[in-house]
Formats: structure tokens, C-alpha cells, sequence
């Protein structure tokens, strides 16, 4: 029943985008971008004007965004007039005559960095100095995507969004784990421990919820900077059958506190001039920020084996994360690909996490610049742990896991908007360690591993960006 109200939860956050259009329908007194939220009079050298039929009248902060109101609208008959500003002159003109650079050095608003001329001449000398495509209005808007990236859950995009982007997020997560797993073998937990009157003990549930705050900043074009805040609540569920008596009754540990901080980097090294495809090495590092209680190896008749690192809030030491990123668009789809190493050194209680190599994939699809929806898969390979150098036997495998994702806009605010995304999924794959032992008595036991189950999450985060100096410089050098 806990489980079941607390992805309840889960579904009634997904639940807040219908509310959060009313909301931002709402009228504002500084005009904001319709589709990103970003304000309208710090682009006034990129803003576009858009004149439905009816009279009313809408601007976005750039030609990306004009784009996808155009395409949102059913094409250009559903306007009177729709006009770009002239990046040399700062005047109004039709968009459907400008000519268009996509893919230059400059990100004035938003990406794809489509950049509108008056004047075929004055394009052809802005791409020979700052590089990009030279294209008419047709190819731009067969071109456009409804959003100029996707995020993933649990793996990352290669997309960096431009010098002076800022977000900042609340995540709630769930996971449940509550079969064992030996080897690709599933066991109920009460049958693992009833089944042989020598098991001393079978976990039966593992509960994490994770609360944290999250910020994203990029300080240039090709980098975005990112931590991670967390607070875990831990509970442990575990059979035990006393050594006299053999009768089996249930224990419950629960752990509470601060985690590992996150810091990671992304640096985009490579895109394509039409901003679709994109490679990016990533490089993080965890902070020893949450507790680790000093498990330690015992020895159990001939054998070692050790507590398991389930309770655990932090590992007791800065552990190193390394990867490859990749990223392309198609059309309305967004495609996504992840390639890591994590390393995990011994910490001053002379414990080692096993380290880990992480695979990911995720397919994102964009019916419109509001919604994104998706399914993602991960991977994962962890090492076995080690105590006092001794390997334990019992932890680490292989897992693959399967999620669908959404992701949407449901309000404009402060010059940038708010997302909703949620999560849901379940280990498809399992192959987890366990170890095969003995009592004193030579009777055999299994030390084992909790699997399957399944892990919920939900994020609200805002967005933010500030155009910067140097592209204001620009225009001044400019006109």
C-alpha cells in the first residue's frame, strides 16, 4: 500500500499540466516568448511578429521560435502578416522573403540559431565571417523541430543550450525493490528463506525515496555545468531465522540523510551546421556528502561475507564519471545515446563500490512544443564490491532497465517557463551476483541480492536565459 499511494503521487503531479495551461494563459505585462517563456524585449534584434487572421497578435524571441508558432498554426495562411527584425538593421520584414544563416558561432536566442536578413548580400557576408548554412524561409521551416532539445531521465543529451541558460529543478523519486534475484533466477523472499531451514536470513524489501534540487548552467555555448543535491530516505526490509528456535520474523532498518553531491560537465565538441546532430563528452564527480557506516567483512563458518551496502547514503569518498554523449534529431524525434565509466575508490573505511560501466538509449517524440514523450532504456555492469580487499560476493550484475518519459511545458513565468517530467519504469534484465556458503555446521545458505521491482520519478523545473554581453557587444559593432 505504500508503494501503491506514493505512485498515486507520482500520477497526480503528471496530472498538473492541465491546470498549469490555464495558468499560462493568463495575460502578462512584459510580453514573454510564447513558446520558451524567455522575455521578448531582451531579443529585440531577433524577435519575430506574428499577425493571426482575427487581429491578434503574438512574438516569440527569435526565428526558431516563430517557427514552431507557424507550424503549431497549421502553416503561414494561418496568419495576416508574419515579420523577422533584420540582424543588421534591427528593421521588420516579411519572414517568408529573409533570407536565413543557421549554424554560425552566434546563439542570439535560441537553437537552431536561424539568424534572418533582409538581404541576400548582408547573409552571404555574416556566414563568410561567422560561419553556417545560407537558406531560404522553405527550408527553414521544413527543418525546424517543435523543440531544440530533449532531456532524458536517467541518461543525458549532448544538446548544450547556449551561453547564459539556467535551470533549476525539484525531483522526486521512488524505487522499490522487493524479489530476489540469483543470478536471472527470480525468488519470492519468503519461499528463498522457507525453502531451506539453514538460510539465516532473506531481504524482502528495499524502499528508496530521493528528494533533491538540481541546477544547470552553461557559462558558454559548449558547456553546461550541472549539480545534483540529494536527500535519500532508505528502508530495509529483511527476514531472519533465529539460529535455537529456526522461527522467522521480519527487521526494519531505515537510513535518512544527505547523499553524494553531484557535479558533472558537459562539453559539446562537435554539431552539425543544422544543428541536428551533436557529440559531447561528459566528466562528474560525486562529493562524499552522505554517510557510510563502516560495514565491515565477517567471516560465517568458512566464508566471508559482508553487510550489504543497501542503507548506505553515501560512499565515503569522491568517485569519477567519464562518458560519451550523443545526440540527433529527426523530424519530430529526438534520439539519444549514452556511453559511461564510473570509477569508485576505496574509501577510508577500506570499502570499494564496484565500479560500473553505464549504456543508455532514449527515443523522444514531439507532437508539439509543449509535450514530449518517449521510452528509455539503460544498462548497467557494477563490478563486485570489495571489503578490506576481500570481494563480496553478493553484490554487483548487470541490469537493464525500460522507462516512458514525458516532458511538458505547462507555464510561462520570470522570463522562462516550467516543465513537468515524469518517469515510470521496471528492470526488464537482471543478472546479480550472489554467493553460495556455509554455517559452521557445513550446511549450506545462499548470500543473495533484492531485485525487479520498479522506480518512479517526477521533476519540476524552470529555464532561464539571459542573452550575453558579448552578443549585445555584437550588435553594437554590428549597426
Amino acid at each position: 500500500m505504500r508503494a501503491l499511494s506514493k505512485l498515486w503521487l507520482l500520477c497526480l503531479l503528471l496530472l498538473l499540466p492541465v491546470s498549469g495551461e490555464l495558468l499560462a494563459e493568463q495575460p502578462q505585462e512584459r510580453e514573454s516568448c510564447e513558446v520558451c517563456g524567455m522575455w521578448v524585449d531582451k531579443y529585440e534584434h531577433t524577435a519575430a511578429e506574428l499577425v493571426f487572421k482575427d487581429g491578434r497578435k503574438k512574438h516569440t524571441c527569435g526565428v526558431a521560435c516563430m517557427l514552431r508558432e507557424i507550424d503549431d498554426a497549421g502553416g503561414l495562411d494561418a496568419f495576416e502578416s508574419v515579420k523577422v527584425h533584420d540582424w543588421v538593421t534591427g528593421e521588420l520584414v516579411d519572414a517568408d522573403t529573409a533570407t536565413y544563416v543557421v549554424g554560425s558561432q552566434i546563439i542570439p536566442d535560441m537553437v537552431p540559431n536561424y539568424i534572418a536578413f533582409a538581404r541576400a548580400k548582408d547573409a552571404e557576408a555574416f556566414a563568410a565571417k561567422e560561419g553556417g548554412d545560407i537558406i531560404d524561409f522553405n527550408i527553414a521551416f521544413k527543418d525546424v523541430s517543435p523543440v531544440g532539445t530533449t532531456a532524458p531521465f536517467r541518461i543525458r543529451t549532448a544538446v548544450t543550450p547556449g551561453s547564459g541558460n539556467f535551470s533549476v529543478g525539484f525531483v522526486y523519486g521512488y524505487s522499490q525493490r522487493d524479489g530476489i534475484v540469483i543470478g536471472t533466477n527470480s525468488v519470492d523472499p519468503s519461499a528463498f528463506i522457507g525453502g531451506n531451514s539453514a538460510q539465516p536470513r532473506a531481504p524482502t524489501r528495499l524502499e528508496a525515496e530521493q528528494k533533491a534540487l538540481t541546477f544547470n548552467y552553461s557559462p558558454t555555448d559548449d558547456l553546461a555545468l550541472f549539480i545534483n543535491i540529494p536527500w535519500s530516505d532508505r528502508r530495509l526490509k529483511t527476514l531472519n531465522r533465529a539460529p535455537q528456535t529456526g522461527r522467522i520474523s521480519e527487521t526494519i532498518a531505515n537510513e535518512s540523510g544527505i547523499g553524494d553531491i553531484v557535479l558533472e560537465g558537459r562539453y559539446n565538441f562537435w554539431h552539425s551546421t543544422r544543428w541536428d546532430k551533436f557529440a559531447t563528452v561528459l566528466l562528474g564527480t560525486t562529493l562524499p556528502t552522505g554517510q557510510f557506516n563502516g560495514t565491515r567483512a565477517i567471516t560465517q563458518g568458512r566464508n566471508l561475507i559482508s553487510t550489504a551496502p543497501a542503507l548506505q547514503l553515501g560512499k565515503d569518498t569522491a568517485t569519477f564519471t567519464g562518458g560519451l554523449i550523443y545526440s540527433q534529431r529527426y523530424k519530430d524525434f529526438w534520439f539519444h545515446s549514452s556511453a559511461f565509466y564510473t570509477a569508485n575508490p576505496e574509501n577510508s573505511s577500506q570499502y570499494a563500490f564496484g565500479d560500473s560501466v553505464n549504456g543508455g538509449l532514449a527515443f523522444h517524440y514531439n507532437p508539439n512544443y509543449n509535450l514530449t514523450v518517449g521510452v528509455e532504456f539503460d544498462a548497467s555492469y557494477a563490478w563486485q564490491n570489495e571489503d578490506q580487499g576481500f570481494k563480496i560476493a553478493n553484490t554487483g550484475g548487470t541490469t537493464i532497465n525500460l522507462a516512458v518519459v514525458e516532458d511538458w511545458r505547462f507555464l510561462n513565468a520570470f522570463g522562462g517557463n516550467f516543465k513537468l517530467r515524469g518517469s515510470v519504469g521496471l528492470p526488464i534484465y537482471q543478472d546479480l551476483n550472489f554467493s553460495n556458503t556455509a554455517n559452521a555446521a557445513g550446511r549450506p545458505f545462499q548470500q543473495v541480492q533484492l531485485g525487479e521491482g520498479f522506480f518512479a520519478n517526477a521533476a519540476i523545473t524552470w529555464t532561464f536565459r539571459d542573452p550575453p554581453d558579448e552578443l549585445q557587444h555584437f550588435h553594437l559593432k554590428g549597426n
